[in-house]
């Protein structure tokens, strides 16, 4: 049983919150983590539910895999050491997660399950030598714990002619299930962005790991990233959208951080400072350095037209990624595919435009400059100074058009700019220190009690934790007499905070003062042991 006094606890959570300055350490999106996770599971199963899916509701996860025990959202616990932090999380948001359909409108039937995360990213990222591509699944992490992952997805181009074609009459598929050739890999929101939810995330039936290949738009409406957010009462959803994507009507601040990549660099929203290395100048929108190679782009910038030749060639950033060409042995111009399991699919409707990571040409290959005619480089970041970082830091940035809409390479280009050494699934060190606990582990916080003056009645609020109950006690005299207000009273429903009024206390009673006891938590699946 936890007890708290209200007019001491806001004194020690301030100290607690000023000894830390690392951005890595102080970033994490901590302040509903006492929230259980939360999903809507149809357009018309509307109610937001924390355990799924009910019975009746098609579940096409490996083994019948689901979330049938409540559990906190959010990060959980941070420890860190002097080298690294280390980080605990469902990898479930605070935010209404759902719901997720198929290309017919109907449901697409995976669910999120929490993924019980312990994370190490290290605290001194240094720049790679030679950089290294992205492996399958996870590459880093949002501040709300929620796996990021890469660009594409686990599919490329699969050609059956058997012998070698020419470009106009390539047959083969790119469906899923099929690895491909691994020439023309899939860009991940073209092909699957309809079964992403309104947070702009989804997950694989095989783990459940809910998860971002692109910006997270309702992270960013939390952290109150140049977001707005549009309510649809009929599904109990959001739509979130930017709110001046060019500053003109309503001016933009920079963007917060939203995650850390498993190299140890920042990643932040699509807003920074116009002169890379000036945190006076005006916040803008940051360019994709990434065009079409589509007709426009050839004649502006030299890209080949992909309508014209078909996809014959890949753009050097992309040979060079995928493993083809090194960047230093890497010429000029693009790289000539083997007619023969090498050639992708003609542009149509089946194979728009856009569709693969190699339809896509980087303008510094171009001859074009970066912070010229685009402000991220082919990682999609930049060396720059932010808010958090006043002396400069690399940094990656979502990528955003002029309307606000998602743009390649989305989030984070197809290598690291670091040298990754994350780990998951690690052991926290003996001697790490503990910053943060969340869940039924978050010391709740008192709010100053707010007194009606015509009725005498005293509001009571303070921070809660999801499924506890909780027991008010009052008295006239800090030593004795303590005595309990009303009955046990359970923590409000998808929120952090809980209130009770204490009837005409302020008329009856000259001072007075109150505590407050946790007598109890709900059953809740726990992210690591101890918790």
């Amino acid at each position: 049983m936890e007890r708290m006094n209200f007019h001491t606890i806001q004194l020690l959570l301030f100290f607690a919150s000023s000894v830390f300055a690392d951005p890595i350490l102080t970033s994490w999106y901590t302040v509903e983590s006492s929230q259980l996770a939360r999903v809507i599971q149809s357009p018309t199963l509307t109610t937001s539910v924390t355990t799924w899916p009910v019975a009746g509701v098609t579940n096409n996860n490996t083994g019948g895999l689901a979330q049938t025990v409540p559990v906190y959202a959010d990060v959980q616990r941070i420890s860190f050491t002097n080298t690294d932090v280390y980080i605990n999380a469902s990898g479930l948001a605070s935010y209404t997660m759902g719901p997720w359909l198929n290309n017919a409108g109907g449901l697409f039937g995976f669910w999120p399950v929490s993924r019980d995360y312990s994370l190490r990213i290290t605290r001194q990222p240094t720049p790679a030598a030679t950089k290294v591509r992205h492996p399958g699944g996870m590459i880093g992490m949002m501040v709300n714990g929620v796996a990021i992952y890469d660009l594409g997805d686990a599919f490329s181009f699969n050609q059956t002619n058997g012998t070698a074609p020419s470009a106009s009459n390539v047959t083969g598929s790119d469906a899923m299930g099929a690895t491909g050739d691994g020439y023309w890999s899939r860009d991940a929101l073209a092909v699957e962005v309809v079964t992403f939810d309104p947070g702009f995330a989804h997950q694989p039936g095989n783990n459940g790991q809910y998860h971002y290949h692109a910006e997270p738009k309702a992270l960013r409406y939390q952290l109150g990233d140049n977001m707005k957010a549009t309510y649809n009462a009929a599904t109990n959803t959001y739509n979130y959208t930017e709110i001046d994507p060019t500053g003109v009507v309503t001016p933009l601040h920079h963007s917060p951080i939203i995650g850390w990549c498993y190299d140890g660099y920042p990643i932040y929203g699509p807003y920074g400072y116009s002169s890379p290395n000036n945190p006076t100048s005006s916040v803008t929108r940051m360019r994709s350095g990434f065009v079409l190679r589509n007709a426009t782009n050839a004649a502006t910038y030299g890209t080949a037209n992909l309508s014209i030749t078909g996809r014959v060639t890949l753009p050097r950033w992309a040979a060079i990624a995928q493993g083809y060409l090194t960047e230093s042995g890497a010429p000029a111009g693009d790289y000539n595919l083997p007619a023969l399991n090498g050639y992708g699919p003609l542009v149509s409707t089946a194979y728009s435009l856009g569709r693969y990571i190699g339809d896509y040409d980087y303008l510094g290959d171009r001859g074009r400059v970066q912070g010229v005619d685009f402000n991220l480089d082919k990682y999609n970041g930049r060396q720059c100074v932010t808010p958090e970082f006043p002396n400069g830091t690399y940094a990656y940035f979502v990528a955003i058009d002029a309307s606000g809409n998602t743009t390649f390479p989305h989030l984070l280009g197809k290598q690291y700019y670091g040298t990754s050494n994350s780990t998951a699934n690690v052991t926290i060190p003996a001697g790490a220190t503990v910053l943060f606990n969340g869940g039924p582990k978050k010391k709740e916080q008192a709010a100053a009690p707010i007194v009606n003056p015509a009725s005498g009645n005293v509001t009571l609020t303070w921070s809660s934790v999801e499924g506890g109950t909780y027991q008010v006690e009052a008295s006239n005299s800090i030593a004795t007499g303590w005595s309990t207000i009303g009955a046990a009273v359970p923590a409000a429903a998808d929120a952090n905070t809980t209130s009770l009024i204490d009837p005409g206390a302020a008329r009856t009673s000259p001072q007075r003062f109150y505590r407050l006891s946790r007598t109890s938590t709900g059953t809740y699946d726990p992210v690591y042991t101890g918790q």
